[in-house]
């Protein structure tokens, strides 16, 4: 079996190139988190230390019982808490799940673009097709709302027509869903919640990461649920297989779902982190895109992505490709929010620093038409436009012959312009607008697979599940017999390049300003210092009085979040201060905690 090379390892150089600007390396190139892991995770995992025995695979009572409080309170979602299975992190399941449904080779996989890469590598371990779109053969979809790197938040009406697209064909739907409480413009919504489902969980599957909402990466946590049916499946295989979250791991996390607090101070951080790189962004002529959720911001000033990563390094300020995610994100970059205030703080004057595009320390050279005004760029800001030939001289390193990451077809993904087509366009027709001709696959992803004929005939059995259970296995079932045809028209030049074609649904609008796009003045509407509100109201105060003693920073300016640390949300000692397990000194900018640069980092 072949796979994609580890995208990561293309950016050790600029990495270097970065560290040596004398205001150092910024590192917004992976969403690791970088703020202390709450207090009262902590102590839960240290009060569970004792632990000889071999833990649950099913996880304790209380914590699958924590896991479904917290999606009635927080999603709107109610399950029963066997229909919840811990796992060693969300990237494992991700890579696993195709196998561990049972899928079969020559199956295919519904995965989207740009997208987190390891849709596409789990398909590609299962020996599956990664397809882009609804095609004959499909027996999994995978949702990714908020979308990583894009930020995008699909409509109700969205997820509803993928759900009712996946059940008529007897196909699982899979839903990552570990940014869902990182909304800014837009408030996701779960695939298991009744407004999406109907109230019917059969055929679904949700899968929740305590990464990024609880800063636990290093504790390798998370939980799908869904479907009994299929719960059940999975949790009979990840026996066999001893796929055990450690007891005091459980404890952690059932400690962490149960408590709102810490992910309140936690969005008031990285809506700071934002506002300032978001205001930075378009005072140097980026336009963000899409960008509504999530730990990122998608960028571009209309260059291939690499001229932008190559002119950032150059100002010590790291950040991915979007070539990473898929072809359709060569001319963007994804920004992480990821790293200390400190360092947040020192973006916008690096920014003033930054090449032009095309401009010498990018491209080598001057000359030519482009500049500013090139495909997708800020045409004619600032004065700039078309001062500089766009990418006169420069070229992008080279992508990889036996990579899926660099070689997917132009035209996919969401940030894409739609094409026309035929008929009233519908809910399932917008979602497929950003998607390719249906049955699209990425160049070259038959040399993965073991040669037989997809849709040929396939082994019977050998699966957990009963006919009928596993996607594509419905009885009676022939086929899509024609996937629709998903339409729109170009996108104008002045519309958002993240309109999807409606707005979000009124019970879900948080009343926020989105982010700046093309044809806004370039200062965008964050000089006012304040922070998004949070979409899901409680009632309680981001960080109680008694604990912090101080009220969380708000309606601090954005410019000033790095010169003033945000208190803990709960007291500490001075013994509590040594270094946590899993976290060196060092150079700051080496966030991944123990881990080294070469380390292969959960690129989620």
């Amino acid at each position: 079996m072949r796979l994609p090379d580890f995208p990561w390892d293309q950016l050790v150089s600029f990495k270097e190139k970065a560290r040596s600007h004398p205001y150092g390396l910024v590192d917004l190139s992976v969403g690791t988190p970088v703020d202390a892991t709450p207090q009262v995770v902590q102590h839960a995992l240290a009060a569970a230390a004792d632990a000889p025995g071999y833990p649950l695979t099913a996880g304790t009572p209380e914590l699958v019982e924590a896991a479904a409080g917290w999606l009635a309170r927080r999603l709107g979602v109610v399950v029963e808490p066997s229909a919840v299975l811990p796992v060693l992190g969300t990237k494992e399941l991700v890579a696993q799940l195709p196998s561990q449904l049972g899928l079969e080779p020559g199956d295919r996989v519904w995965v989207p673009t740009p997208a987190y890469p390891t849709y596409e590598v789990g398909a590609l371990l299962a020996r599956c097709e990664p397809v882009l779109g609804p095609a004959e053969g499909v027996t999994l979809v995978w949702l990714n709302s908020p979308g990583n790197p894009t930020g995008r938040v699909l409509s109700v009406d969205e997820m509803r027509a993928v759900v009712n697209w996946a059940r008529e064909r007897g196909v699982i739907v899979a839903s990552d869903e570990c940014y869902i409480e990182l909304g800014w413009e837009a408030r996701p919504i779960s695939v298991l919640h009744p407004d999406v489902c109907g109230g019917s969980h059969e055929g679904l599957l949700a899968v929740h990461s305590l990464s990024k909402r609880s800063n636990l990466a290093g504790y390798r946590t998370g939980f799908v649920a869904g479907d009994p049916e299929l719960v059940r499946g999975l949790l009979q295989l990840r026996k066999h297989a001893g796929m055990m979250m450690p007891a005091p791991v459980q404890a952690a996390t059932t400690a962490a779902l149960a408590d709102d607090m810490h992910v309140a101070d936690q969005r008031a951080r990285y809506a700071n982190r934002r506002a300032v790189l978001a205001a930075a962004l378009a005072v140097a002529g980026f336009t963000i895109e899409h960008s509504e959720a999530g730990l990122y911001l998608w960028a571009t000033r209309g260059e291939d992505c690499w001229a932008t990563v190559d002119a950032l390094s150059s100002v010590g300020i790291l950040v991915a490709p979007g070539s990473f995610y898929g072809e359709s994100g060569r001319r963007h970059v994804r920004v992480a929010l990821t790293a200390p205030d400190a360092q947040i703080a020192t973006v916008p004057e690096r920014m003033t620093m930054l090449p032009l595009v095309g401009g010498p320390a990018a491209s080598g050279g001057y000359g030519g038409a482009g500049g500013y005004g090139g495909a997708g760029g800020q045409g004619g800001q600032g004065g700039q436009g078309g001062q500089h030939g766009a990418g006169s001289g420069w070229a992008p390193p080279a992508a990889p012959v036996t990579g899926g990451y660099q070689v997917r077809p132009e035209g996919y993904g969401a940030g894409e312009a739609a094409r026309p087509g035929p008929g009233p366009v519908g809910a399932f027709e917008r979602y497929r607008a950003s998607q390719p001709d249906a049955g699209g696959r990425p160049p070259g992803v038959n040399e993965y697979r073991d040669g037989r004929d997809p849709h040929g005939a396939q082994p019977a059995g050998g699966g957990p599940y009963p006919e009928g259970a596993r996607g594509g296995r419905h009885p009676g079932h022939t086929g899509p017999g024609g996937a629709p045809v998903y339409g729109a028209g170009p996108v104008p030049a002045s519309a958002s390049p993240y309109a999807t074609g409606q707005l979000p649904l009124p019970p879900y609008e948080t009343g926020q300003t989105p982010l700046p796009y093309a044809g806004q003045p370039s200062v965008p509407p964050y000089v006012t210092g304040q922070t998004p509100l949070p979409p899901y109201a409680t009632g309680q105060l981001p960080v109680p009085d008694h604990l912090s003693g101080q009220p969380p920073m708000p309606s601090m300016p954005p410019y000033q979040t790095g010169q003033t640390a945000i208190a803990r949300p709960y007291p500490t000692d001075p013994a509590d201060e040594r270094a946590a397990p899993g976290r060196t000194g060092g150079d700051p900018a080496e966030h991944n905690g123990s881990r080294g640069w070469r380390a292969e980092p959960d690129i989620r």
